[in-house]
């Protein structure tokens, strides 16, 4: 596909949820939502707010051209790479008790197409998330004090800040903030999934099973492509500083994956569809590691264990972290419930008790062995549930 059908396909996608985002939310606040593009060559989206939280909202979301484009090309060649290495680079395979690397029930373009829009539309809904929690304001009030303080228009994302590092409270706030964003979106993304398997044309009913699993094994690869990419030839190197404008993207990826297999664990659709909470798991491991391994022999000669995600709670340092990251939670939350466009409590992020007693539980010393953790597979913490 040329760049401009790219531009065009992506335009056509977000343009359409755009349309239905303003029906259902922006439209009855007498408030718009308008999308944008931009031609610097920059791997990101960015969100804007314009009005005052007891004004109708006036947000946009920009995407840039440069980031779709590449994702589709990264789509491109992690398929290509899956269908190009020999069968004995994929014995790790035999875990997950499936040795196919890509669903059946889809054609090579369905393949390409099915993950492209599921990490654009998971992306658009992360600004959604922003915006519709108003986190420029959470960040102008809970961020900076003083002469630091200025009023926040723009939330940058997959981009990280590049006027001047911020640490402490500031990073806090921001961390926080990426975090419950991307909580938003993985449901918006879950439930628009769901919204899909109740459609008749969507598949056959006997097909239906098949076709769901795969969407979402694609839908993980190609989000787990864009947080790869955003991570760059970096390896997992937990710590427990709450450092720079954005979490570690890889940190993120865990964290959300686990509220993947948790949500879509516990719902059931009007039809009768459910999942089964371990096929989610190795749904979700398997489409993981299977990007690790295109990512890692993509910028080595060899596969790298220091890109292999590790399970979040197996680490003191990455527990030693959200502890920082809960307790500023605790203290913005009601603030947001105050901000928040949209009233469905659905999309704010929540800790359970069980995983709070077991912060409590971890020591605030740091572990100076944890950057040589041995990885494991990923467990299904519950760090997160929906908030009620």
């Amino acid at each position: 596909m040329e760049d401009a059908e790219i531009y065009e396909l992506a335009g056509d996608i977000l343009g359409r949820i755009n349309n239905e985002t303003n029906d259902i939310i922006y439209a009855p606040l007498g408030g718009k939502l308008s999308i944008y593009w931009s031609e610097k060559e920059i791997y990101g989206a960015y969100a804007s707010s314009l009005s005052q939280s007891d004004k109708p909202p006036q947000h946009s979301i920009t995407i840039y051209y440069e980031f779709v484009r590449q994702v589709w090309r990264d789509i491109e060649n992690f398929c290509e790479f899956l269908r190009s290495r020999p069968e004995a680079d994929f014995t790790p395979y035999e875990f997950y008790n499936n040795r196919t690397k890509l669903p059946e029930c889809f054609n090579e373009d369905e393949h390409v197409r099915n993950m492209f829009i599921a990490a654009i539309t998971w992306v658009y809904f992360h600004e959604l998330g922003h915006l519709l929690q108003e986190h420029g304001i959470i960040r102008h009030e809970f961020g900076p004090r003083g002469n630091e303080a200025m009023q926040t228009t723009h939330v940058h994302d997959f981009e990280v800040s590049h006027h001047k590092p911020i640490n402490d409270r500031e990073a806090l706030v921001s961390h926080v903030t990426e975090l419950a964003a991307d909580f938003a979106a993985t449901i918006f993304y879950a439930t628009d999934l769901l919204r899909h398997i109740e459609d008749p044309s969507f598949a056959d009913a006997e097909e239906r099973p098949e076709v769901l699993c795969g969407t979402l094994y694609l839908m993980v690869c190609g989000l787990s492509l864009v947080f790869f990419r955003f991570n760059g030839s970096k390896p997992i190197v937990p710590i427990a500083a709450v450092e720079g404008s954005h979490p570690k993207p890889l940190t993120r990826l865990e964290l959300l994956l686990s509220q993947i297999c948790e949500y879509l664990g516990i719902v059931e659709t009007e039809t009768g569809h459910s999942f089964n909470q371990e096929l989610l798991e190795v749904l979700c491991t398997k489409a993981v590691f299977s990007t690790t391994m295109y990512w890692s022999w993509t910028n080595g000669d060899d596969f790298d264990v220091s890109f292999t995600l590790r399970g979040g709670q197996s680490s003191p340092v990455n527990m030693q972290y959200l502890q920082k990251i809960v307790a500023i939670w605790d203290e913005i939350l009601p603030r947001i419930k105050e901000v928040r466009r949209f009233l469905s409590p659905l999309i704010l992020m929540r800790f359970t008790d069980t995983f709070r007693e077991k912060l409590n539980s971890v020591s605030t010393q740091g572990s100076s062995t944890e950057a040589n953790a041995t990885a494991v597979t990923p467990s299904s913490p519950d760090e997160f549930r929906i908030s009620s």
